[in-house]
């Protein structure tokens, strides 16, 4: 029997580094009711074994395809060998995960049929992604947009509002393919840390939107580590691994660099970094490690270094 809420033309692009099996199969299972096919790229993972994924396949009602790679080739890469696949699977839609990220039982379906009644408006639509419950505390995530000197959380009306977003993190979005092959695929170049940023700004640069979904709902793991911390008031905060501190900043700074980047995104998250390093450089058990991958990069930034950097 179909499932009611099932997407035949979508398919999942699911992006996994040594992730928790049992996590991310309870996150397959919870997609594989919703759409057609499943790609799951793996970045050379050292606990990923072909026959824990045979038991998988055996369990899920959407198709696998288990497309493993011999070295960390980053989201931005692994994401592009997906959607390649999805394209030749001729779906009309792509759906990102990553491994921390388990879709609600209409999630799809939801954002679906909010961008096929966007599309009959005439409005040209990127992307558009649900709310995140927060895995740990339940709490609902708010969409994006940009102001002058900082990022304007916005909320929801009620659980049909669609929200008009500058920009949405990429797992959970669903991409129609012909805007894909309009704006083009994931920048492969900043490795991990704002490839999806870049791509909805480069999509906006071109005359379309973003939106996300109230009601679409995914819960979400945010950061390695959570912490309750005192700073100007106590406040419960994402901690992550040294080395993405790195690529935090210095694709930002790479991203300074390009034209299409809002002037005003510029500013905010000049303030955000600021913000982060004098936040992080108190807080963190490891701060100076921290602090040093922050400056390392700037510093990588500004001489236009990209890509993966050795020994991170």
């Amino acid at each position: 029997m179909v499932n009611e809420n099932y997407c035949h033309d979508v398919s999942a692009v699911l992006v996994t580094y040594n992730p928790d099996t049992e996590a991310l199969r309870a996150a397959i299972q919870a997609v594989s009711d919703q759409v057609s096919d499943i790609f799951i790229v793996d970045n050379a993972s050292s606990n990923f074994s072909p026959s824990w994924f045979d038991k998988l396949e055996d369990q899920a009602n959407a198709k696998l395809h288990l497309l493993q790679q011999e070295e960390n080739l980053g989201i931005g890469a692994a994401h592009n060998i997906g959607i390649r696949r999805a394209i030749e699977q001729s779906s009309k839609f792509v759906l990102l995960l990553d491994q921390d990220s388990q879709v609600g039982v209409d999630m799809v379906i939801r954002l679906r049929s909010a961008c096929a009644a966007l599309n009959e408006k005439g409005i040209q639509v990127a992307a558009i992604g649900p709310q995140y419950r927060d895995a740990e505390n339940g709490v609902l995530s708010r969409f994006v947009k940009v102001g002058m000197f900082r990022f304007i959380h916005c909320g929801c009306e009620n659980n049909t509002s669609i929200v008009d977003a500058d920009f949405l993190v990429s797992s959970g979005s669903l991409l129609p393919i012909a805007v894909l092959e309009t704006v083009g695929l994931m920048d492969e170049s900043l490795f991990i840390d704002h490839v999806d940023t870049e791509w909805c700004f480069r999509a906006k640069s071109k005359g379309l939107q973003i939106f996300g979904l109230c009601g679409a709902v995914m819960t979400h793991a945010l950061g390695e580590q959570r912490r309750e911390v005192w700073f100007l008031r106590k406040r419960t905060v994402p901690f992550h691994k040294p080395f993405r501190y790195y690529y935090m900043f210095r694709n930002s700074v790479l991203l300074y660099r390009r034209r299409y980047m809002p002037l005003n995104w510029k500013i905010a998250d000049i303030a955000r970094c600021l913000k982060m390093a004098v936040f992080f450089s108190w807080t963190a058990e490891n701060r100076l490690t921290c602090l040093k991958m922050m400056s390392l990069g700037v510093i990588d930034g500004l001489r236009g270094i990209n890509g993966k950097r050795n020994g991170l």
